[in-house]
């Protein structure tokens, strides 16, 4: 089902009149930046939001407009917006201190304490500039540790966007992810479909002759946040397999790590993985923030600035890595989760979002997928991403139905900003500590969005 075109011709009038300083943005942008945006998730339908102010559960526009925030940046956002805790401490610290000194801090090891204490799998942790940084010296680490070549990953999977890994990140068309990347950048990488321990397996077996696997690296709760879920059985099958083989296997908490309890998702699976990707929770949601942490034997490898260099050390850099400001961001709100036992009370509290989205879609007849995993939220009322995973591509309906979802994904949340509401694209959303109380207020603008579905 879509939105009637009298409400499309309505939600379109709002950003016209009600947003036009944004509007009147977007052009000057775009003569400088390519564009006119610098982050995909800033890519509103009809043209991106300025945003001139985040607090708590709320973003405020350039025009004075108030929206309810679901994006939470994409998921690093945990306990709101701006917080006045890490805020605050932040702000006292760089008066001081100011962001970034380039020599040590006792903040590097007092987040590395943190991210060791709750992650029984990471004995060792270093901090990276981002989650895509970490990826990369994650399968380089691989490599070197196993003396392999080969890496394998979950098809439709994101790990960043460097020339190895970006490989099969856009389920719909990996062609227009490539431009710029020599073909060879791929040979050694492979696809398996999600939750099939069996093609895990296989593709391990196949490649043994041929350079070995080094790593099997997964989102952990499956393609696009958990778009499409990978299961426990499958979690822990996947283990056993490349225990047995002697595989690495890296689990990609980018968006899981610190947001689906404080042991992320692996504490969920009942897994161990062998290296772990932290994304930008590391630093609560501060810049230049990601991390790779895992086995002391596999992590001790990597090299510290240009002094000695061992033949069996790992090249690893980043001027702004671990930077004081950052590290103590993420040390303040790693201790805030635990002292407000945020991840709980969010898990309640999105449940309770989840089922009032199913009572609306049953009160206004739309079919939706919508479920979450604790604070992470699908909700899809064209489901997007599974058309265009699962479809076969050769069948003549693939490119209708792709097409059709998508424009439908992109008016549902040109509909949902235009009553108050900021969600990410393919119906993600990500609920905060400071959303709680006001879970109401965007059901209120759900039903509103529902009931103009025909």
């Amino acid at each position: 089902k879509h939105l009637k075109k009298s409400a499309m011709d309505r939600y379109t009038k709002y950003f016209d009149e009600k947003c036009a300083i944004s509007k009147a943005r977007v052009e000057p942008a775009k003569a400088l930046i390519p564009g006119g945006i610098q982050h995909n998730l800033a890519n509103n339908h009809p043209f991106p939001l300025s945003i001139a102010k985040a607090e708590g559960p709320y973003l405020y526009d350039e025009d004075g407009n108030r929206y309810i925030d679901l994006l939470m940046a994409g998921g690093p956002t945990i306990l709101g917006n701006n917080f006045p805790t890490v805020r605050d401490t932040v702000c006292d610290f760089i008066r001081e201190n100011g962001p970034v000194t380039g020599m040590y801090s006792e903040k590097e090891r007092e987040l590395a304490e943190l991210v060791t204490k709750y992650y029984p799998s990471c004995e060792m942790f270093r901090m990276l500039g981002s989650g895509t940084e970490a990826d990369i010296i994650g399968i380089r680490l691989a490599r070197a540790f196993t003396g392999r070549t080969h890496i394998v990953r979950i098809r439709g999977g994101y790990h960043g966007w460097s020339d190895q890994l970006i490989y099969n990140s856009d389920a719909i068309d990996s062609g227009t992810q490539l431009n710029g990347i020599p073909k060879d950048c791929f040979q050694n990488t492979h696809a398996i479909m999600p939750n099939d321990a069996e093609d895990l397996e296989r593709t391990i077996v196949s490649l043994e002759d041929k350079g070995g696997v080094a790593a099997f690296v997964m989102e952990a709760v499956g393609q696009d946040s958990g778009a499409l879920p990978t299961t426990r059985e499958f979690h822990k099958k996947a283990a056993e397999i490349c225990k047995k083989h002697g595989v690495l296997l890296i689990y990609d908490e980018v968006v899981t790590g610190f947001r689906l309890g404080l042991g992320g998702a692996q504490s969920v699976m009942g897994t161990k993985p062998d290296l772990t990707i932290f994304g930008k929770i590391i630093g609560g949601g501060y810049p230049a923030a990601g991390g790779i942490g895992g086995r002391r034997d596999i992590m001790s490898r990597l090299a510290a600035g240009i002094g000695a260099q061992p033949a069996d050390r790992v090249r690893v850099g980043g001027t702004l890595s671990a930077n004081p400001m950052t590290a103590l961001a993420g040390i303040t709100t790693i201790k805030e989760l635990a002292r407000l036992n945020a991840h709980e009370k969010m898990a309640k509290a999105a449940d309770y979002f989840i089922h009032g989205i199913a009572e609306l879609t049953q009160k206004y007849d739309v079919p939706c997928l919508c479920f979450n995993q604790q604070s992470i939220l699908h909700i899809d009322p064209h489901a997007f991403q599974h058309i265009a995973f699962l479809y076969e591509k050769d069948d003549p309906e693939y490119a209708v139905q792709v097409k059709d979802a998508y424009m439908g994904m992109i008016e549902f949340a040109m509909a949902l900003a235009a009553e108050g509401v900021i969600i990410s694209g393919g119906g993600k959303t990500y609920i905060c500590y400071d959303s709680i109380p006001i879970l109401d207020d965007a059901l209120a603008a759900y039903e509103r969005v529902f009931k103009e579905f025909k």
